[in-house]
This record gives structure tokens, sequence and C-alpha cells, in this order.
């Protein structure tokens, strides 16, 4: 799953929104599943949120919508 990067149109911040089709111009994150096959993407997804992974790898401050894990089918 490719997360991408959304500007914001009231100021500077960014957004990560999902990219399922990966057609996003920019910079991407991608999240898998984590290493037990069982583990949903969901999962996963809330653990990058938590550890501020997501803004690491995209390399910028972002704001991760709660609605992002909730728009990732696992």
């Amino acid at each position: 799953m490719r997360i991408a990067l959304v500007a914001e149109e009231n100021g500077p911040t960014r957004r990560a929104v999902p990219d399922p089709e990966g057609t996003m111009p920019g910079r991407g994150a991608y999240l898998c599943r984590g290493t037990a096959p069982s583990q949903p993407l969901a999962r996963c997804a809330a653990l990058a949120a938590r550890r501020n992974a997501i803004a690491r790898a995209l390399r910028s401050p972002v704001t991760v919508d709660p609605k992002l894990v909730e728009s990732i089918n696992t």
C-alpha cells in the first residue's frame, strides 16, 4: 500500500492519504503487512502513525488523518 502527500488548501501543512493505485505524484511511502502473516494492514498503518514512521518515510511533517487507518482494506 502506497501513502502519498497531499497539500492542504489552507496552508503549508500536508496530509498523508492512501494511494492504492500508486499514481499520485511526489514522494510516497510504502506500508506493508507486519512480520506475522496474520497481522492486518490496518494494524500496521496504526502502528506506523503512532510511531511517526509515515512522516519519517515521507521526509516531511505531515498530518496523519485517523481515517487513513480506517480506509485501508485488510
